[in-house]
C-alpha cells in the first residue's frame, strides 16, 4: 500500500506541476538582454535572450531540448541518428516535424560541415564537450556559439536540463523536470535499500551483438544499482566489449537488449547469433531477456524518460514487490510535458510489448 500511495501522490502532485509549468511564459527576463550560459566545459556563453534557431549534434539532445522547450520550432538541425530516434518512437506521431528537421550538415561521427552549418543560421549549437576539442573549435572559429555538453550521469544529465531551460527561456518546465527525476530516484532508494529478496544479476548490451557492455561509473550501472539489481559488468571500467565466455561466467539472470542496434530478444533466446553460444545462461533458461523500452527517446541512455526507465526496470526485476502503476505514469508524463494523450496501444508499443514478456505487458488491457 506504502508503494501505491506514493505513486499516486507522485502522479498527481506530477500533473499539476507539469501543467503549470507547461502554460508559463517564457522566463529568461527582458526581451532586450542578452543570456549568459554556462555549460560544461565551464565557459561562458553569450545568447541572444530569445534563441529562435538550435541545432543539437549529442543523439539525445534533440528529445531533451524538444521536452524542455514544449515545441519543436526552435530546432532547424539535429544529427541524423537523432532523426532516427524519432522516426522508431512515439515521437513520430507527437512531434512530425522533427522528421524534416536538417541533418545534412554532418559530416561524419559527430563532426559538422561548418559551411552547411551556417546556412542554418543557428543561434546556438549544442555540442558534445567531452570527445575532443577538433569538433568543437572550427565551430567556434565561425563564430558560432557552441555549448558543450558532457555525457555520462545523472548529474550531467540534470545540468542538461538547467542549460536547455535557460536556453529556451523554459527554466521552471526544466526545474520541473529535475525535481521529478529526484522524487523518483528517492522512491527507487528508499525500495531497493529494504528488498526482501535478492538483487538478480544484469547484463546490458547496448549495442546487440557487438558484446559491448558498461561498467563501472556508467548511466547504465547507476540505474542497475537504483532498481535493486547487480551489473555483472560492475567491475570493468566504463565501456568495454567481453567474451562470451566472461558472459558464461557471469551467468546474468536478467539480459537487457539496448536500442542502438536491431537486435532483440528473440535472438539470444533462440540462440540465433553467429559465433555466440546462449545456451545454458540463466536469463536464456528463465526466458528472462527484454528489449528496453522506446519513448520519446531511448530510454536505455540518459533522458527525459529516465524516471519512466528506472520505474519499468525496477518492475522487470522485482515483479511480485512492485505495485505502482507504470502505465498510469507514463500517461500523467506525456501529457504534462508533451501535452500528448497516450492510448494502452501507444503504451504497449513504447514497452516494447510486441517482443517483451514482462509485467507491464501481460498487466497491459
Amino acid at each position: 500500500m506504502k508503494q501505491k500511495g506514493f505513486s499516486l501522490m507522485l502522479v498527481i502532485s506530477l500533473f499539476l506541476l507539469l501543467v503549470s509549468c507547461t502554460s508559463s511564459p517564457p522566463d529568461n527576463g527582458n526581451a532586450s538582454s542578452s543570456v549568459i550560459v554556462v555549460d560544461q566545459r565551464g565557459k561562458e556563453i553569450v545568447l541572444p535572450s530569445s534563441v529562435e534557431r538550435v541545432v543539437t549534434i549529442p543523439f539525445p539532445a534533440a528529445s531533451l531540448f524538444y521536452t524542455i522547450d514544449g515545441s519543436s520550432d526552435h530546432i532547424v538541425g539535429m544529427h541524423p541518428r537523432s532523426q532516427e530516434a524519432v522516426k522508431e518512437s512515439i515521437l513520430e506521431d507527437m512531434a512530425p516535424m522533427l522528421l524534416l528537421v536538417n541533418t545534412g550538415f554532418i559530416k561524419s561521427g559527430f563532426e559538422a560541415n561548418v559551411e552547411e552549418l551556417l546556412k542554418l543560421k543557428p543561434d546556438v549549437v549544442f555540442q558534445w564537450a567531452d570527445k575532443g576539442d577538433a569538433i568543437i573549435t572550427p565551430l567556434e572559429e565561425a563564430g558560432i556559439p557552441v555549448i558543450g555538453l558532457k555525457y555520462g550521469t545523472q548529474g550531467d544529465l540534470e545540468e542538461w536540463m538547467r542549460i536547455m531551460g535557460k536556453v529556451s527561456g523554459k527554466e521552471q518546465r526544466a526545474k520541473g523536470l529535475i525535481r521529478y527525476h529526484h522524487e523518483v530516484e528517492n522512491f527507487l532508494i528508499s525500495l531497493s535499500e529494504n528488498l526482501t529478496e535478492k538483487r538478480p544479476r544484469v547484463l546490458y548490451l547496448p549495442y546487440g551483438a557487438e558484446l559491448k557492455t558498461t561498467g563501472q561509473g556508467t548511466y547504465n550501472d547507476f540505474y542497475i544499482n537504483l532498481t535493486g539489481g547487480i551489473n555483472v559488468a560492475h567491475d570493468l571500467s566504463d565501456w568495454q566489449t567481453v567474451s562470451m565466455e566472461q558472459i558464461h561466467v557471469w551467468n546474468p539472470e536478467i539480459i537487457l537488449v539496448g536500442n542502438f542496434a536491431p537486435l532483440m530478444p528473440k535472438d539470444i533466446l533462440r540462440n540465433t547469433i553467429d559465433g555466440q553460444d546462449w545456451a545454458g545462461i540463466d536469463a536464456v533458461e528463465n526466458k528472462r531477456v527484454y528489449k528496453a523500452p522506446l519513448g520519446g527517446y531511448r530510454w536505455d541512455p540518459p533522458n527525459q524518460e529516465s524516471p519512466l526507465m528506472w520505474e519499468w526496470l525496477f518492475g522487470i526485476l522485482h515483479p511480485s514487490l512492485t505495485t505502482f502503476n507504470l502505465r498510469d505514469e507514463m500517461r500523467v508524463f506525456y501529457e504534462g510535458y508533451y501535452g500528448y494523450q497516450l492510448s494502452d496501444q501507444d503504451i504497449s508499443r513504447i514497452l516494447r510489448c510486441e517482443v517483451n514478456t514482462d509485467k507491464w505487458c501481460t498487466a497491459a488491457p
